[in-house]
């Protein structure tokens, strides 16, 4: 079990470079909806959608910075 860890973590990161800004905002906007209707758990639920925004905004910049490179072309 604890060999999983890495393989899991390397997973994870390949999959983060493929989500967009918008997938990100939308699974923001999700976790900030089951925050709202869940009182044990809601606190941690705003804080990870709050997260998923950080992730979209940082995203966002490295789309524009991709996007102008390509015009640059």
């Amino acid at each position: 079990m604890g060999n999983s860890a890495p393989a899991n973590s390397s997973l994870v990161r390949e999959r983060l470079k493929e989500l967009t800004s918008a997938e990100c905002l939308k699974i923001a906007e999700r976790k900030m909806g089951e925050a709202v209707g869940d009182r044990r758990h809601g606190k941690e639920l705003t804080a990870t959608a709050q997260a998923w925004l950080v992730l979209a905004e940082r995203i966002a910049q490295a789309e524009a910075i991709e996007a102008l490179k390509a015009k640059g072309k």
